[in-house]
């Protein structure tokens, strides 16, 4: 596993700023394409000013082709909800960042871009593979969600390998190098990303006016000394449970210190201690790494922190639709959350923003587990691999230009900061994201689910858990790192 080298990432949040668009994508229902002249008038301009400062170890330094108005099809699961196909300039900053990054590609190659959306997950995983098996090409590239269907992909040997995809230079800086790096097996890559895919890592929030009513030591610091650990969240968390109805019992009334999903939120966790899924052997090959005193101590801890003690408010996935105790209720002194505008800007008291805590002190650094991500995939028998190259690189370079500075100048500091250390710490959330073969590759298989399960099912016995799980999951990856180092033969 590796990390993202963020130093000009965030260099250039300040230094980057928007440029104004007004164009606006027709429906797609009739075939339409993004054009550029329309009418339309959003009805919330921002002050984007008309030139861009451009980084120039960012800029595109392919050729620029004519593809004489020929269509270029995108297949996409729309699951995260983040616009990377927007129909229309609406006066967001990320939408319309993404909007004119789609239009400029357009106008460099000369061609239309079309997106076709998929629901669910595994919607363009499906559509990859009825793609390849009918041996048709009605589209150039998918965008694939992390997680779920791409093993089936790389064992039925689906998908163009990005290492021989013509017109692309991985040494770039907009292209993800973590995921270069980590999923590329003997020369070959099935899938690759860049910075027209952002990811969305959680993050904790914290109620500033509970800290402040029960004495607690400010986060803002404990982050800053490296004091910031889980078992200093455990601690301040038990601090804080009332019974406010006075009925003897905990629900939804009542006063807590930590509240969430018990579910894939606390995978990352594991990571955040710097515990892999997966330990990468001498060979390449990758072997299961959770049984280890580190997984049993986090096991322990979060054990102590939902079920010993009435602190800890918790619900199961298939509960989340249901009546739950919220951080916005103002109850509720810490929680676990990914980037969500709406939400917390309805939050009517003062709160912060943390990163996940370490496993101790001595751990160097916070780390997040990249959540959202989202990656080009191309079907192996895809008609036009150089277009699809040279439109992917060129998207990469305009979206570092476009995108990357709406989203974290404005989405994350203007609308969800609140003050100037919740900035600091969405720095350290963003600046050290790493990225894992075995999430990627997981199909939500139990190991990696190891600490919501074991939560769920009230049991620390990390070696029971492993026993019986260990032997089917160890097959999954071996199967797929095999069909790795056969599709790279081919």
């Amino acid at each position: 596993m590796k990390k993202i080298n963020s130093v000009i990432l965030f260099v250039l949040i300040f230094l980057l700023l928007m440029l104004e668009s007004s164009c606006s994508q027709p429906d797609n229902d009739d075939n339409s394409v993004y054009e550029k002249d329309n009418p339309q008038t959003p009805t919330e301009i921002q002050d984007i000013p008309e030139e861009t400062t451009v980084d120039p170890d960012y800029q595109y330094g392919g050729e620029q082709f004519d593809f004489n108005g020929e269509t270029f099809t995108f297949v996409y699961a729309d699951v995260w909800g983040d616009p990377k196909f927007p129909e229309t300039e609406n006066g967001d900053v990320v939408n319309d960042a993404t909007y004119r990054c789609l239009i400029e590609t357009e106008e460099f190659f000369n061609l239309k871009i079309q997106p076709v959306r998929h629901v669910g997950m595994d919607g363009s995983a499906k559509a990859i593979s009825q793609e390849v098996r009918a041996g048709i090409n009605s589209f150039d590239a998918a965008l694939t969600p992390e997680i779920n269907g791409l093993p089936s992909l790389v064992t039925n040997n689906y998908l163009y390998n990005w290492q021989k995809m013509p017109n692309v230079d991985f040494s770039q800086k907009y292209w993800n190098q973590s995921l270069i790096d980590d999923f590329t097996i003997n020369g070959y890559l099935p899938f690759a990303a860049n910075d027209f895919i952002t990811t969305m890592p959680l993050f904790i929030l914290f109620n500033k006016e509970l800290i402040k009513d029960y004495g607690l030591e400010n986060p803002y610091e404990l982050v800053k000394s490296g004091k910031w650990t889980w078992t200093k969240f455990t601690e301040m968390a038990k601090k804080v449970s009332k019974d406010l109805t006075g009925d003897g019992q905990f629900g939804l009334d009542d006063l807590y210190g930590y509240a969430g999903m018990c579910d894939w939120e606390l995978t990352s966790v594991m990571y955040s201690c710097d515990q892999n899924l997966l330990r990468k052997e001498d060979d390449g090959r990758y072997v299961l790494d959770v049984y280890t005193e580190k997984m049993q101590s986090i096991v322990e801890t979060f054990y102590d922190l939902i079920h010993v003690g009435t602190q800890s408010y918790t619900y199961s996935y298939a509960e989340r639709d249901m009546p739950q105790v919220q951080f916005k209720s103002g109850r509720v002194l810490f929680t676990t959350d990914q980037i969500d505008t709406m939400e917390l800007r309805t939050i009517e008291f003062d709160f912060g923003i943390l990163p996940y805590p370490k496993f101790d002190e001595q751990q160097e650094k916070h780390i997040s587990l990249g959540w959202g991500s989202l990656t080009f995939s191309v079907p192996i028998n895809v008609s036009d691999p150089e277009r699809v190259g040279a439109v992917t690189e060129y998207m990469g370079a305009k979206a570092h230009e476009l995108i990357i500075p709406a989203t974290f100048d404005n989405l994350l500091r203007r609308k969800v900061a609140r003050d100037k250390e919740s900035e600091e710490m969405l720095d350290i959330i963003y600046g050290n994201i790493v990225y894992d073969f075995g999430m990627m590759f997981s199909n939500f298989n139990e190991m990696f689910y190891i600490l919501p399960t074991m939560m769920n099912e009230k049991t620390t016995d990390l070696t029971s858990f492993y026993e019986k799980r260990a032997s089917s999951v160890q097959r999954q990856y071996d199967k797929i790192y095999d069909a790795c180092i056969a599709n790279s033969e081919e």
